[in-house]
């Protein structure tokens, strides 16, 4: 699937060289620090490699019970640590991390990790729990996410306009505040949930990320000299991303881990010196008997229904879990997002 991107990207690349030329002032400026950091690009490029292996294949392996897994881990802090340190030094580095140094851009890069890794984490789950729990197809819990996806496209120009005559901290700080509120509303899953209800959580998570994209891209730029807006630019994207890639993997390995503890309390119960555990099991077994089943056949197939049942149930509550998280997350960052200048900022944002 990834070799569908080359031709697009070699096409791009072509056009950008012929048509794409620098304003006069990042000409002089290029000509000024003409070298190649190799030894900077290749510490990222290793440290971010081994951070997405470990990322992808975390969960598979057991992470860091796995030595491969831990392997990664640790190579991926040292190139990454040694890419911190040769920016910081290096004559003519590939990023110049003197832009962390703006208190706007290192709130926004603050701000859009917390955002990306919770935008990313719920917006897997819900499509997973769709498939996995309510046996939907691929297609159609792919359509849970489109009714979300227009509202943000129908939010975005308003937003912008919003920028006009609100601060657009306060924008940042009420898009937290939203996608807070909507995934303390996704908090209430059931295991019937219908499809028009998930709809509608995914809706409501969206319709903070509309709030957030934009007011907070453009914050971080704003204060922000032209010259170092390519050195941003690349942060910011690398930071958006490797976000988006932590809350993805951190989500699903929750839901594993919650599921299993909610199993392990749920069979404590699952004995014959449990009431309520007992009735049920017989309640089912009266009823299989009389489609004709034995008595000792339907007691197995009963046993295993309820088993079945508190498996559904442990993994509903691990959802619960972790939108519940997400949630107390997104709140947590409505406080960084009034620490941004007081301005109102749009039509400001730079490239990203």
């Amino acid at each position: 699937m990834f070799l569908i991107n080359v031709p697009v990207g070699v096409l791009t690349t072509i056009a950008v060289t012929q048509f794409v030329e620098d304003p006069p002032w990042q000409q002089k400026q290029d000509r000024k620090k003409i070298g190649f950091d190799g030894i900077g690009i290749g510490l990222i490029a290793i440290g971010l490699g081994c951070l997405q292996v470990f990322l992808d294949r975390g969960e598979d392996d057991d992470w860091f019970h796995s030595t491969f897994i831990t392997t990664f881990a640790v190579l991926s802090a040292h190139w990454l640590v040694g890419a911190v340190f040769w920016l910081l030094y290096a004559k003519k580095p590939v990023v110049d991390l003197r832009v962390m140094k703006d208190r706007n851009f290192a709130l926004g890069s603050a701000a859009i990790v917390g955002f990306a890794s919770v935008l990313y984490g719920s917006a897997v789950l819900i499509p997973q729990l769709a498939q996995q729990q309510l046996g939907y197809t691929a297609t159609l819990a792919g359509l849970v996410l489109s009714p979300g996806a227009v509202c943000i496209v129908f939010l975005i120009p308003i937003v912008s306009k919003l920028m006009n005559v609100i601060q657009t901290r306060f924008l940042v700080a009420f898009g937290f505040f939203l996608m807070g509120c909507a995934l303390l509303y996704s908090h209430h899953l059931v295991p019937n949930i219908d499809y028009v209800t998930l709809t509608k959580m995914r809706s409501a998570q969206s319709i903070g990320i509309g709030f957030l994209f934009v007011p907070v891209t453009t914050l971080a730029y704003l204060s922000l000299p032209k010259s170092l807006n390519d050195d941003a630019s690349a942060l910011f994207t690398m930071f958006r991303n490797v976000a988006g890639s932590i809350g993805i993997s951190l989500a699903t390995a929750a839901i594993r881990e919650r599921t299993q503890a909610n199993m392990a309390h749920m069979v404590e119960h699952m004995t014959p010196l449990n009431q309520p555990y007992t009735d049920s099991v017989n309640r089912i077994a009266r009823t299989l008997m009389d489609t004709g089943q034995s008595m000792s056949s339907a007691m197995t197939a009963a046993t295993g229904r309820m088993y079945q049942t508190f498996v559904e149930q442990a993994t509903i509550l691990a959802y619960l879990d972790v939108f519940l998280a997400c949630a107390i997350f997104s709140f947590l960052f409505i406080p960084l997002s009034l620490f941004f200048s007081p301005v109102k900022a749009a039509g400001q944002a730079g490239g990203h």
